[in-house]
């Protein structure tokens, strides 16, 4: 990222033709620079500020301080489909929002089945996040809802060769013609529409903010004309999704690739236009578990070695264009890294905490097997003084998990036939297990 203002005046100042016709044949699928640029035109030190906040998680994610940490975290999600009137199949249907969500539970839990396409050397590497993603039941006023918010606008959002980011950001506001954000500290808000401005070749698939709020970071880091969250041009997302872009293979990753910038992650190679200059190896992302390189590819080339490095138990690794978080084709991005995943987590239990303690998955019910389980549960009372008492009538052998708000389990001290004892006042999820399937409840001790 600090080779960006150089090469972006290098790349503004030589016009190339042959630059242009390159970047029309590969639409810039993340805006994740162009978007800290706009924040840093609206706050000097948004740049300075989230730099250093990404060398702390960098510090803790190469230490492995996570490693022994296997709570399953769930994030709350709701959708702002917003569509234009004059184009209906931007109005996308329940199906393709519900089959997103199906692909970044795959991708985040590496229960993809393109993992076997991942070659050997990475092995060492990779790793299940153990973050999982479920669409809200629970609106901020306490309401039921989907998780799915429609809007019908005849606004315009974005356009342009270069992503318009004030225009963009239209889409995050009612009165702008798009959907306001639910609360950002307990919701992923997701937006979906069209941010090219209604052009046939889009120039951005999508963009998303990284985290902020730090204690040493002053208030208003992010300005109001950005919301927190992630912005999806309405062509590159899902894999279901009859609207797609035909230019290239759309499988859902757009969207799992923003989610890792939204978690705090950035690019394998850090400089969007490496290597149309020439070899830039050192502004990579900072992790020694990713594979150095100068730039990220547009395609799927597996013999490439662009930067030497050792990465510590593989060592000198090929480009890494299996990684979510690289330009690559999406047919060949299957993993994340484990010092990836401990910055995602290490944001989860921090920054971004308030998405593990949100009432937005109270009770939920997805399925038919969680709909029986469910019915059959009794977890009560809640509120409670720390006596908890879980009766069941399912048949089946269950498991009990107790999580605090932090996503880390506990064990409670039993004091009767299913009877808990809690020791500490808070927000606890109780997980129920059998062999089927899992539902989580919220419960508060007082």
């Amino acid at each position: 990222m600090k080779l960006f203002n150089r090469l972006f005046t290098l790349f503004c100042l030589v016009g190339a033709t042959s630059l242009l016709v390159q970047a029309q044949q590969h639409p810039e699928k993340c805006g994740f620079n162009h978007a800290v640029e706009y924040l840093n035109q609206q706050n000097p030190n948004y740049k300075q500020q989230i730099n250093a906040a990404y060398q702390q998680w960098v510090i803790e994610a190469n230490a492995k301080e996570n490693k022994n940490d296997k709570s399953i975290y769930v994030v709350p999600v709701v959708f702002h489909v917003v569509w234009n009137s004059n184009n209906p199949q931007q109005n996308l249907d329940d199906s393709v929002l519900i089959e997103q969500i199906n692909v970044l539970n795959e991708d985040f839990r590496r229960l993809n089945a393109d993992t076997v396409n991942m070659r050997s050397g990475f092995a060492p590497v990779v790793g299940d996040a153990q973050i999982e993603f479920q669409l809200a039941c629970i609106d901020t006023n306490g309401n039921p809802t989907n998780g799915i918010v429609r809007v019908q606008t005849s606004t315009t959002f974005g356009g342009g060769f270069l992503p318009d980011m004030a225009s963009i950001a239209k889409i995050q506001n009612t009165s702008q013609g798009g959907s306001d954000a639910w609360n950002t500290s307990e919701y992923l808000n997701i937006w979906v529409g069209d941010i090219n401005g209604g052009s046939a070749t889009p120039s951005l698939l999508g963009v998303a903010t990284p985290p902020a709020g730090l204690s040493n970071w002053p208030a208003n880091s992010i300005p109001p004309e950005l919301t927190d969250g992630a912005i999806i041009h309405y062509s590159a997302f899902g894999r279901n999704n009859p609207a797609a872009m035909t230019a290239t293979v759309i499988n859902g990753r757009t969207v799992t690739h923003e989610v890792g910038h939204y978690l705090g992650v950035r690019h394998t190679a850090e400089n969007t236009f490496g290597g149309l200059f020439g070899s830039i190896c050192g502004d990579d992302d900072g992790l020694t578990d990713t594979p150095n390189c100068d730039q990220s590819q547009q395609g799927c080339v597996t013999t490439r070695n662009s930067c030497a490095d050792t990465i510590p138990g593989a060592g000198d690794l090929p480009d890494m264009v299996e990684n979510y978080m690289d330009y690559s084709d999406q047919t060949c991005q299957n993993s994340f890294t484990n010092g990836q995943i401990g910055i995602m987590r290490s944001v989860l239990q921090n920054e971004r905490n308030g998405l593990l303690t949100s009432f937005a998955l109270s009770n939920c019910v997805v399925g038919i097997e969680e709909n029986m389980l469910a019915n059959n549960v009794s977890i009560y009372p809640n509120p409670s003084n720390g006596i908890v008492t879980v009766t069941t009538n399912n048949e089946e052998k269950i498991t009990v998990i107790f999580f605090n708000s932090m996503g880390q389990s506990v064990q409670p001290t039993l004091i009767g036939n299913q009877q808990y004892q809690l020791d500490n006042k808070g927000i606890y999820f109780v997980t129920v297990q059998t062999e089927k399937t899992t539902i989580t409840k919220k419960i508060v001790a007082q």
